[in-house]
């Protein structure tokens, strides 16, 4: 093989539910720090596999793009259009990798829900009293876990 791995830009994660010490790792004689996440082809694995950094790290990202598409979302014009621009720019984001993430625990994947929500919320511009599922059923959206589903069903059947 010609593959030379840089020391220094790697680390290395046990993916366990034990406590119990792990032995050190090293490359051509260099050790390899521990990590308790690492990011992989843009998902962020922890140790024990809850997704709680990746999922973490979606919502924080999900909200940067929010405040930045905020002036376009929240008009009163061009409901469509907006919905549109919800699907295209925001729903990407947190559907990359869903096939794994998908489940995880239901308080984490509540907090991709609770993005959800605020935002169709904000988008069209809905009182406090109109439900959640309401606002789903009347964009045609699915919830997280509906597409977490329909993901998961998708990837099976294409192996």
């Amino acid at each position: 093989w010609r593959i030379k791995p840089n020391q220094n830009k790697s680390v290395h994660t046990t993916f366990t539910l034990c406590h119990s010490f792990c032995p050190n790792v090293s490359l051509n004689n260099v050790p390899i720090p521990k990590s308790n996440t690492v990011r992989y082809l843009g998902l962020n694995l922890d140790k024990r596999l809850t997704w709680n950094a990746h999922i973490r790290i979606k919502r924080l990202a999900l909200n940067a793009r929010f405040r930045n598409l905020r002036p376009l979302l929240t008009n009163n014009k061009h409901s469509k259009l907006k919905v549109l621009m919800h699907k295209t720019l925001l729903k990407p984001m947190w559907t990359y990798g869903l096939q794994l993430w998908g489940t995880a625990k239901v308080s984490n994947t509540n907090k991709i829900q609770q993005f959800q929500n605020i935002a169709l919320r904000k988008i069209t511009n809905a009182p406090p009293f109109v439900s959640n599922y309401t606002l789903h059923k009347d964009l045609t959206m699915k919830t997280v876990t509906e597409e977490a589903i329909d993901f998961y069903k998708h990837f099976h059947n294409r192996l």
